[in-house]
């Protein structure tokens, strides 16, 4: 039985759509758009300025990743201010006695469910993963979201388009190219707009950190010494071509002999027994010449601060952002006669009364050259084979002399150190030393002589003595 429309319509006319009401509803549509990229543009930059890293470091996206997150918000943007607009274009008022219109009923259902069925997931997932992603793994947004990112806009777009081809009879695939095209361009056009000065923002927020680029090192085994995390950090940067600044860790420039002050009030703060396990730390621009990382090291060694922790770079992606790695490093008593003291203030006795090592005598030196390149013997060793070289010299009997260049930077001593740490690591694992020196790390109030006897054992069968000398 046919109803003749009297209870229904199921046909549109677009001549029944007025000039001024089509106007309107695309003027609605672009507003909501520009509304909506606004708030996901300013959501963006507050989820960036909390997400904080190492000693508070801001989080800084480059150019290609901020274009990539502004077209994203720019199409999804638009999405939702064509659902607007065509919900607006194609809604009236209704009355108990108007006929039900079933397409107009179903396009504006589809197109009101289509944002808000996607607002709800977004809220729910996407953002989750963005807050996750930025604030704790930094994960870059070219690697893990284009993709998925791509097909969601896809989706998305012939999601709006589904019941709008129920009434489109005449020239629908020229009309759906022009949507597509003139889609493409307003989301471009609109990715290129900044609602935030987020460039004045990163230069404000730079100017208020220090940015350290730390060296690389082959050895990683001094890793575990988790404890030395909390320890007081120096940080030291180039500030121009001759001049190098030494800041605490608050970022404030601070003059090498003050460095005795902040060890003597860092120690006050620490228990008793973490204070024999207190180190330094230096976090130095891997390009800084080596000069400056060895006047710093015989400041402390004036004050008979014996070890001193490096900083460098932490390759994994998922905690780089929270600590750097660290090289474990007993300075070496030759620099007192390679380099002059520093001239301080008169100041109260050394904190701790360390003896210097005892007079060691060897039979045999090897000296290695370090410059960009390696000698040793007046040959150039390959970094990737200067272990190899360094362990058959590694005995009790012979010492290792590093020789400095006036071009050595920081990066080309840690490069030798580093791999030197590494022959003797893997000579001691000979003899299982990783595990003897965990057992005894675990029970260090129940000294086991016998385990610490060891220990002492393959130390000097493969020791770590170095000297050091400027040409």
């Amino acid at each position: 039985m046919k109803f003749n429309r009297r209870f229904y319509d199921s046909d549109i006319s677009f001549k029944s759509i007025s000039k001024k009401k089509l106007v309107l509803s695309i003027l609605l549509g672009l507003v909501s758009a520009i509304f909506i990229y606004s708030f996901f543009y300013v959501l963006r930059e507050a989820i960036r300025l909390m997400s904080l890293g190492l000693d508070y470091l801001p989080k800084i996206i480059s150019e290609g990743d901020r274009n990539l997150y502004n077209l994203f918000c720019a199409a999804i943007s638009f999405i939702f201010g064509n659902s607007i607009a065509i919900s607006s274009l194609f809604s009236r008022p209704q009355n108990t006695l108007s006929r039900r219109n079933v397409k107009r009923g179903r396009i504006l259902n589809d197109q009101i469910f289509l944002g808000f069925n996607f607002m709800y997931w977004f809220t729910k997932i996407w953002i989750l993963v963005s807050i996750f992603s930025m604030g704790f793994m930094d994960l870059p947004y070219l690697s893990y979201l284009f993709l998925p990112s791509i097909l969601l806009i896809i989706v998305l777009y012939l999601e709006s388009w589904k019941t709008l081809i129920l009434i489109m009879r005449k020239n629908r695939w020229k009309i759906q190219v022009v949507h597509l095209l003139a889609f493409v361009i307003l989301t471009f056009t609109l990715s290129r707009i900044d609602i935030v000065d987020y460039k004045s923002i990163d230069k404000s927020l730079l100017n208020n950190s220090l940015i350290i680029d730390i060296p690389s090192s082959l050895y990683k085994n001094d890793n575990y010494k988790s404890y030395n995390f909390n320890n007081l950090v120096f940080k030291m940067e180039v500030v121009s071509n001759d001049t190098v600044g030494l800041y605490n860790y608050a970022n404030q420039t601070i003059e090498l002999y003050e460095v005795y002050g902040y060890i003597r009030e860092w120690k006050t703060e620490l228990y008793f027994g973490e204070k024999s396990k207190f180190s330094p730390k230096l976090r130095a621009n891997k390009d800084l010449p080596i000069k400056y990382i060895k006047q710093f090291e015989l400041e402390l060694l004036e004050l008979n601060q014996r070890n001193v922790i490096y900083e460098i770079s932490n390759d994994d992606e998922l905690t780089s952002r929270f600590y750097n790695n660290q090289l474990m490093h007993r300075i070496s008593p030759s620099l007192k006669d390679e380099l002059p003291g520093t001239a301080r203030p008169p100041m109260p006795p050394p904190i701790e009364d360390f003896e210097l090592d005892k007079e060691l005598k060897f039979m045999d030196t090897l000296r290695v050259h370090i410059s960009s390149k390696v000698e040793i013997g007046g040959l150039v060793v390959p970094l990737k084979m200067l272990s190899k070289k360094l362990k058959n010299h590694i005995n009790k009997s012979t010492i290792i002399e590093y020789i400095y260049t006036e071009n050595v930077t920081y990066q080309d001593y840690i490069n030798v150190l580093s791999a030197h740490k590494k022959a003797v690591w893997e000579l001691r694992a000979t003899e299982n030393f990783d595990e003897i020196d965990s057992l005894i790390r675990r029970n260090q109030f129940s000294r086991d002589e016998k385990l610490n006897n060891e220990r002492d054992r393959i130390k000097e069968k493969y020791p770590l003595y170095i000297t050091e000398r400027f040409e």
